[in-house]
């Protein structure tokens, strides 16, 4: 456990990188909203119609803007740190289990900051300029509950899968990730060609509980990956 531990510290030995990041990104978020939103307001959208806090809430740049970052994070958290934790002498199941566990408080941290974030927004009137930032579709229309669900699982998610390209990197080298992206690239375009006639059935299916086991099934294949791929992987 204690080597669990080490791993996981070691991921954030460079806070400003793995905490202080997304803050910046949030807030880059909420201040490019806000400018939209105070335009829209100027061209003439009256933020007291009904149908203004509806088309609002279609604000999805919380959603477009971590996911790039976090798989990077995931990607160059297992390239940089895998040769320096076995040198320290840590195992490779270790390893594993400590970046997983770095995820979790890495998603724990986001999603605690989202929450927030949306509790200040919904106390002060979507930030006194009708602003909406946090209370979107996206991430549950200002439910705390689905919002705090959707982003923890969805930050687990990018960072696992992050977790499992920077291993096929340390495994295979440059041509790991390209061939892992072009071969996922064809799966997902094989599907979605044949799920073309039933995707209203599927939308319909995949809610709630049943996408958030999905999701959550997606990212253990991730770690298994990610271990399949460091068991083997020699240390350069």
């Amino acid at each position: 456990m204690n080597r669990v531990i080490t791993v996981t510290r070691l991921h954030f030995n460079k806070p400003g990188t793995a905490l202080a990041t997304p803050l910046g990104i949030i807030v880059i978020v909420w201040v490019v909203s806000l400018i939209i939103a105070l335009a829209l307001q100027r061209a003439g959208l009256d933020p007291s119609n009904p149908e203004y806090a509806a088309g609002a809430r279609n604000n999805a740049g919380i959603m477009w803007s971590l996911p790039g970052f976090l798989i990077y994070y995931g990607v160059q958290a297992v390239a940089t740190t895998f040769p320096f934790a076995l040198a320290l002498g840590t195992t490779r199941r270790a390893y594993v289990a400590g970046t997983a566990l770095a995820s979790l408080i890495h998603a724990a941290f986001i999603t605690a900051v989202l929450a927030v974030l949306l509790l200040l927004e919904l106390v002060t009137g979507h930030w006194f300029f009708d602003l909406y930032v946090f209370d979107v579709a996206v991430l549950g229309s200002g439910n705390l509950w689905t919002l705090i669900a959707t982003s923890f699982i969805g930050v687990f998610l990018c960072l696992t899968i992050g977790s499992v390209f920077g291993a096929i990197w340390v495994r295979f080298g440059a041509k790991g990730p390209l061939v892992l992206g072009l071969a996922l690239g064809l799966l997902l375009a094989v599907g979605v060609l044949i799920a073309v006639p039933y995707f209203a059935d599927i939308v319909a299916w995949m809610t709630g509980l049943k996408l958030a086991l999905m999701t959550l099934g997606i990212a253990a294949l991730a770690l298994i990956g990610t271990w399949a791929c460091m068991r083997r992987t020699s240390v350069r």
